[in-house]
């Protein structure tokens, strides 16, 4: 069976983070934190591994650089990778991230495995709902309000 990253996307950030097969917003809000603190400004995606808890990957822009990293559930670093690219960079910033994943949850989005963000500025964000279907949803950059959400019967 598929494990996913719980978190409570509902309510205010907690302060004590808490084991990740029950991780609520703040625990995610950490691996964010981790990856700004690291000097991403852009996120492009953030990945929670299905059977590894301790598996999770982040990849973004920090100014002309393309990075990967690979992090611990603490966020704490277990590999990074870099290159160099010229062309312009894209993403979400911290916040936005945040606030999409907010708008996930107020549409029933109870755990998140993956949000990303392509060139078109589509963010999709997989996971699944309060009784564990599969759900899918799709946003504009900019735009708080889904425009496509794919729920597994």
């Amino acid at each position: 069976m598929k494990t996913l990253l719980t978190m409570t996307l509902i309510g205010s950030l907690a302060a004590a983070p808490v084991a990740l097969a029950q991780t609520r917003v703040d625990s995610v809000d950490a691996i964010i934190s981790a990856g700004t603190d690291y000097g991403i400004s852009q996120f492009r995606s953030i990945e929670f591994d299905d059977d590894d808890f301790d598996d999770i990957e982040v990849e973004g822009w920090m100014n002309d650089w393309y990075v990967e990293l690979d992090l611990n559930s603490d966020g704490s670093i277990r590999k990074e990778e870099r290159r160099k690219y010229q062309r312009e960079p894209y993403g979400l910033s911290a916040q936005d991230v945040r606030n999409y994943l907010q708008a996930a949850g107020d549409e029933g989005m109870h755990t998140v495995e993956e949000i990303k963000i392509d060139r078109r500025g589509e963010v999709e964000i997989e996971g699944d709902d309060q009784s564990g279907r599969e759900l899918e949803m799709e946003f504009r950059n900019g735009d708080l309000q889904p425009v496509r959400i794919k729920r597994d019967d």
